[in-house]
């Protein structure tokens, strides 16, 4: 099936790039909500825009609400395989050399908002899957390609959509990188505020604990660590000013060993009597034991595509696996390629489109052979 696989994805990679491109090309960052789009009119027209290139390629396509796209091919079983990303995009940023709205190829690479993070890997997801129905594979299952429009600013498309609708049974998210990740940290977001009288307590703490500080975490005394992720990590530290209270804002990303409990009271030690702490939010971790079905066909489709060792590894971001019951991070990054998808001139490598497409149809085909 191998040679079979990136022979066929071959042929498909002109049509491949084009919709890429088409989708790369529409500037989807979220907008004024509507009553009919509730992340703005852009990303409703660009989930169409999607939902017709999977048409044309001959899948079935569902708009749910002009928030979650589905494009579906297979027996109508109720359990189904899902890779689920995303089109919604961060905002522009920086110095860039191309139009971030214009897909443009330069020396066999693409460059746009969106290319890597997440519109080139979900459509390589789609052509994965194009890529089986071509060679005639017997579906023991339904399989559907997830576009969501929310993942850079909540995840509440998600949230709303899995309210209604089953989880998959198995999954993955292209939005991460390679190997197969097994665990996310948890993300907790806290405040800490007092009122405007004692501000100088406020300015005393961010003195001894946050400014010229080059290790938060260990700053704060929340330098907790296990051997599977490292250290917890405090960042986005930002000042607010609310009516009569000030404070600090701060973001914590723990590994899944360390408990609220006690990141919280380490983080209490070091506040005077009339600071405040409060939990804003919180993502728990996204945990797999190492030995599960998923994460061994996951590693399996990287170490036989890529030839080399696909063991599963953890991460600090945070993916549509934090809201999406039984899937995990797996791709579109290899190694040595990190940050990209946020910064200037966005780009990815067209031998790494093929690379994504030929690992994300295998491993389907791997999730599906077990299953049969």
């Amino acid at each position: 099936m191998k040679e079979k696989i990136i022979t066929k994805v071959d042929e498909l990679m002109p049509s491949l790039i084009e919709d890429i491109k088409t989708v790369c090309n529409m500037d989807s960052r979220q907008d004024v909500p509507t009553a009919d789009s509730p992340f703005g009119q852009r990303l409703t027209d660009c989930l169409n825009k999607a939902l017709k290139l999977a048409k044309n390629l001959g899948f079935e396509v569902e708009n749910v609400g002009n928030q979650v796209g589905i494009a579906s091919y297979g027996p109508d079983s109720a359990e189904y395989i899902a890779c689920v990303g995303h089109l919604d995009v961060v905002d522009i940023n920086g110095v860039w050399k191309t139009d971030p709205f214009v897909c443009t190829e330069i020396d066999g690479t693409l460059y746009a908002r969106g290319v890597l993070d997440n519109k080139g890997p979900i459509m390589s997801c789609l052509y994965a899957l194009k890529t089986l129905v071509d060679l005639h594979y017997e579906f023991p299952i339904k399989v559907k390609i997830i576009f969501g429009t929310n993942e850079e600013t909540g995840m509440e498309d998600m949230k709303w959509y899995f309210k209604d609708h089953e989880y998959p049974k198995l999954g993955f998210t292209p939005d991460c990188k390679y190997p197969v990740v097994y665990a996310e940290r948890g993300r907790a977001s806290y405040r800490i505020s007092i009122d405007n009288e004692h501000i100088d307590e406020l300015y005393k703490f961010m003195n001894s604990y946050i400014l010229n500080q080059s290790d938060l975490a260990l700053s704060l005394g929340v330098d907790y660590s296990d051997e599977e992720f490292g250290k917890n990590q405090v960042r986005k530290v930002e000042m607010f000013h609310e009516g009569n209270k000030s404070g600090i804002t701060l973001v914590s990303s723990y590994p899944a060993s360390y408990k609220l409990e006690a990141l919280e009271k380490a983080l209490r030690t070091n506040l005077s009597e009339h600071m405040e702490l409060s939990l804003d939010s919180n993502i728990e971790p996204v945990y797999f034991p190492k030995d599960t079905y998923l994460i061994k066909c996951l590693e399996k489709a990287y170490e036989t595509m890529m030839n080399e060792d696909g063991s599963a590894v953890t991460t600090t971001g945070g993916t549509y696996a934090k809201v999406v019951k039984n899937i995990v991070p797996f791709g579109p990054s290899f190694k040595g390629q990190k940050g990209i998808g946020h910064l200037p001139n966005e780009w990815m490598r067209i031998c790494d489109i093929r690379a994504n497409t030929q690992i994300y149809a295998y491993a389907l085909y791997e999730l599906m052979e077990g299953l049969k």
